[in-house]
């Protein structure tokens, strides 16, 4: 039984690699100047569909690849035509890239408001105000249902800039994002602003090749390109390109479709015992009332080549399942302490603790009575401090304290200082009172997780995390470390203009998950002693920039 089936295996070899040596054949002849095709015998075939699409009255670009064998015919292929809604995967590339390096929680939350409502078509337009959806409902609401509220919050999110940024830096140059879809409101003016948008630019090779290396896991990086296709493979519009060929549990379809006044678009990746089949067709110019002929006619593009090509290739085992979704950890950086008084620009990477802000914070302290020759600048790698804005603190409103529940400050250091503990603070007071800064004042660090404080979400964004050595539920804190958080508190009160309700631990923000800074935290002392240490201090704060 094993020899039969071995010798079986080799036929099939032999003569997929048959066929693999005929796909790579001169290009046929005879063929329009914009229709090629990768070998001779797919000639009559480009010629059919060529006939097929100009019944439909309307410009019309496609492309069909067989992934695993490289064979492909492509009609219009490198001209230019608006892309609609399929521009969305330039979106979904710049957030997935940004959720695997740690810059985009999919677990974060926005709030639907009025304000955030986008022109039809959007789903969540259907919702009252209010309504929380997390960053993954949001991506999964874009690509799925092409919701159009999800698109205008990832393309304001993430900026034009840098989705265009994104495409050039997976090598295409035709892909490009020009628009924005309109607001919501005011209702009457709607179709004005419609009128005579574009949303974006491309060409079907390019986007075919966008699909061809996400099913090889070769376009941003195979973490990156693995929480695309999961979201792609949600696709709930099947009607177009892939309305005949889905035939039963062994074919799937992932991919976006696109809608405008006179342009039907749709593309994507139908996975069949037969391999990976990549379509992408973009129409434009199509005449009025004509419509579902072109969306006809891309169903039966599909099936034609499907079909034809399918007689030649052999059943093929599926692929393999993506492994889980690991977060990529930052870079580890060297072990660096400094005082900031012997800071300087040679020390490495002082630029992650020693800003304008983090100057004044310790101008302040050493008039809070704070002793600047014991304190000590440790730069940690877990934290947002890239010099893209986007990503630096938004102004702050809150403060929260922490233990550390490791019980030495060398052990609290060591953790923090490694990449994996994907954990960071601002400060951490220690031991003996001595005062340790690990973030700089005008970047994140990770120290809230999933939170809420009166209604704020995402408390890493708006707040300074102070960690305590020790565990507060289990021992008190030393009387030195109880002085140090309460200048600490002071100086950022007065510096920041923290409000009062915007002092918490780490167990108010994230009842029932963390329990810290403990029990024996003095809040009431500490707090109080903080504020009238505050007001001494205001009138030493510089007032605000006007720039």
């Amino acid at each position: 039984m094993t020899r039969r089936g071995s010798t079986r295996s080799r036929i099939a070899g032999i003569s997929f690699a048959a066929f693999l040596a005929l796909c790579v054949s001169g290009c046929p002849s005879g063929l329009p100047p914009h229709t090629t095709a990768s070998q001779a015998a797919d000639a009559p075939l480009a010629r059919k569909l060529e006939r097929r699409f100009e019944k439909t009255g309307a410009r019309v670009g496609f492309v069909a690849v067989h992934v695993e064998s490289g064979r492909r015919v492509a009609i219009r292929g490198d001209e230019v035509f608006e892309a609609a809604s399929v521009i969305k995967l330039g979106h979904l590339a710049e957030a997935a890239a940004r959720v695997t390096s740690g810059r985009l929680e999919l677990s974060e939350r926005w709030k639907l408001t009025r304000a955030g409502r986008a022109a039809p078509a959007s789903l969540l337009n259907e919702f009252d105000d209010g309504l929380e959806p997390t960053e993954r409902d949001l991506l999964d609401l874009m690509i799925q249902r092409s919701d159009n509220t999800a698109t205008n919050h990832f393309q304001d999110l993430l900026g034009m800039d840098a989705i265009n940024a994104r495409f050039r830096s997976m090598g295409f140059t035709t892909l490009e994002l020009v628009g924005r879809i309109p607001d919501n409101d005011p209702e009457e003016t709607q179709a004005a602003r419609w009128k005579g948008l574009k949303l974006g630019r491309m060409t079907p090779r390019e986007t075919a090749a966008f699909y061809e290396r996400l099913v090889k896991r070769q376009l941003v990086d195979p973490k990156t390109d693995a929480l695309m296709w999961r979201i792609l493979s949600g696709q709930n519009s099947t009607s177009r390109l892939a309305r005949l060929v889905l035939e039963g549990p062994k074919t799937a379809w992932a991919g976006k479709t696109g809608t405008m006044r006179g342009t039907r678009n749709d593309s994507g990746v139908v996975s069949t015992p037969r391999g990976r089949f990549v379509f992408v067709l973009l129409a434009n110019e199509i005449p009025d009332g004509r419509t579902d002929g072109v969306n006809a006619a891309m169903g039966e593009a599909a099936r034609l080549v499907v079909d034809a090509w399918s007689r030649e290739l052999p059943e093929l085992p599926p692929p393999p399942p993506d492994g889980p979704f690991p977060r990529t950890l930052p870079p580890a950086l060297p072990r660096t302490e400094m005082t900031p008084l012997e800071v300087s620009e040679e020390m490495p990477n002082h630029e992650r603790v020693y800003r304008d802000a983090d100057k004044l914070f310790w101008q302040l302290y050493a008039k809070a009575g704070g002793d600047l020759a014991d304190s000590c600048l440790v730069p940690m790698p877990s934290s947002w401090w890239e010099g893209d804005d986007g990503w630096k603190i938004e102004p702050l409103s809150s403060i929260v304290l922490h233990h550390t529940a490791i019980h030495d400050d060398e052990g609290c250091i060591r953790f923090f200082q490694d990449p994996a503990s994907l954990v960071s603070a601002h400060f951490l007071v220690g031991l003996d009172g001595r005062l340790y800064q690990f973030v700089s004042l005008e970047h994140r660090a990770w120290h809230a997780g999933s939170s809420l404080l009166h209604g704020a979400r995402r408390l890493n964004r708006t707040s300074v995390g102070i960690e305590i050595t020790g565990d507060g539920n289990f021992v008190p804190f030393t009387k030195a470390q109880i002085e140090t958080t309460v200048k600490l508190l002071g100086v950022l009160v007065a510096q920041l203009d923290v409000k009062t309700p915007f002092i918490a631990g780490h167990q108010h923000i994230a009842p029932g998950r963390k329990p810290d800074p403990g029990a024996f935290f003095p809040w009431n002392d500490v707090v109080r002693r903080g504020l009238e240490l505050a007001e001494k201090l205001k009138p030493s704060v510089p007032p605000p920039s006007e720039e």
